[in-house]
């Protein structure tokens, strides 16, 4: 099937209209099925009243369906929260005391909480291509490694690793495998059972498009059918609506922990459903497919961006290899600040970055997604030309 992504840019992001946008890796724009699944929250609240909170809890189980679609988990293993962070929080609060291993270019929310609470932790050293290869992971095995935390993709650099490679490492060490996966979560594929990830998080703002407000939290079951769940409360349990402040029989699935126990964040995770229904459209009825059809779109306009950056004698800092490539491109030069500036001075969006610990901003990443266009490529490459 042959996908119209200019139609689909024109009616489901109207941002685009007055930018050329390249943030997707801080944030992307809110596509119109997740605004409009959202504000239909908004306006029912607000012209009829609390009247609907059954339909918003079913709502909200069909969204936990496309979610475990997406990356091949059973429902009862996925949970909503606030963003990527709370679900961190939660697997610290889940798992034993155990040394971890994780990229020295980690994002702070994969590790601050394990690093707060007293976890042992060992930094895993980059190339000096920013890559992160499984098979040098074996130096910095210990007798007292438990746990892998690993971003799908890097989100400074871009480098994406290779979920095969990496579940088979933690299945060969018998280490958990934990993923955060908010700079893939609705560009690249992901599947939690074949590729042997045992507890995933992610957010909906970036690559899926569906605003802030929405953390992803997906466990395997066996985890939860043997600890207690360490967040809980009324809507946690069996016969919640008995209002019985007695009843302390909590439900074992990860749901239990949507919004840790209470009121779930309703109008965010409706924008979910609204965003991930979109995906699945584009998949013909199939989110994975949808998905596998928006990541080939993206690489697409990554492989254009990289032959045309290419020859302006820019310092790309992401890993090139096709294997490892994401939506993410970032160059470093002396003259980002000014670059950035410029940029923005043609209504070009893209993110002014630094080196973690370095005062310099020194670094100008590009973020593509799908609703991008190769004009957009153009209009950048135009501007960068008058530059050098």
């Amino acid at each position: 099937m042959s996908i119209d992504w200019n139609q689909i840019r024109k009616e489901q992001f109207p941002a685009l209209e007055i930018s050329v946008y390249l943030k997707a890796a801080g944030g992307s724009p809110m596509s119109t099925a997740a605004y409009k699944a959202g504000i239909n929250y908004f306006n029912e609240m607000h012209l009829e009243g609390d009247n609907y909170w059954e339909k918003y809890l079913l709502e909200l189980d069909e969204a936990r369906a496309l979610v475990a679609e997406y990356i091949n988990s059973n429902v009862e293993e996925i949970g909503f929260l606030t963003n990527t962070s709370s679900g961190m929080n939660v697997i610290a609060r889940i798992i034993e005391k155990g040394g971890i291993i994780y990229p020295e270019q980690e994002f702070p929310s994969s590790i601050h909480i394990f690093k707060s609470l007293g976890f042992n932790t060992i930094k895993i050293k980059a190339r000096n291509d920013n890559m992160y290869q499984i098979n040098s992971f074996e130096n910095f095995i210990k007798q007292t490694s438990r746990y892998s935390i690993h971003s799908h993709v890097q989100y400074l650099t871009g480098f994406r690793q290779d979920l095969n490679e990496l579940g088979e490492f933690c299945i060969r060490h018998k280490i958990l495998n934990i993923l955060n996966a908010t700079q893939s979560f609705g560009a690249f594929p992901i599947d939690v059972k074949n590729q042997h990830i045992d507890m995933l998080v992610a957010s909906g703002l970036k690559w899926a498009c569906c605003g802030y407000g929405i953390g992803i939290l997906f466990i395997k079951k066996r985890f939860i059918d043997e600890i207690n769940l360490p967040f809980s409360s009324w809507l946690s349990v069996k016969d919640a609506f008995s209002m019985d402040n007695d009843n302390l029989n909590i439900i074992k699935q990860v749901k239990s922990m949507d919004g840790l126990g209470g009121t779930p964040n309703f109008p965010a995770l409706l924008a979910l459903k609204g965003g991930l229904t979109l995906l699945k459209t584009i998949g013909n009825g199939n989110i994975q497919t949808g998905v596998m059809r928006i990541n080939k779109r993206i690489m697409a306009l990554v492989y254009e961006f990289i032959s045309q950056i290419q020859n302006l004698n820019f310092k790309i800092i992401t890993p090139l290899d096709l294997n490892h490539l994401s939506g993410i491109i970032t160059i470093e030069d002396k003259r980002a600040e000014s670059i950035y500036k410029k940029l923005l001075s043609k209504n070009i969006l893209i993110s002014l970055r630094n080196y973690p610990k370095s005062p310099e901003k020194t670094l100008l990443r590009f973020a593509f997604n799908y609703y991008n266009n190769f004009e957009d490529i153009e209009q950048v490459i135009k501007v960068l030309k008058k530059i050098i």
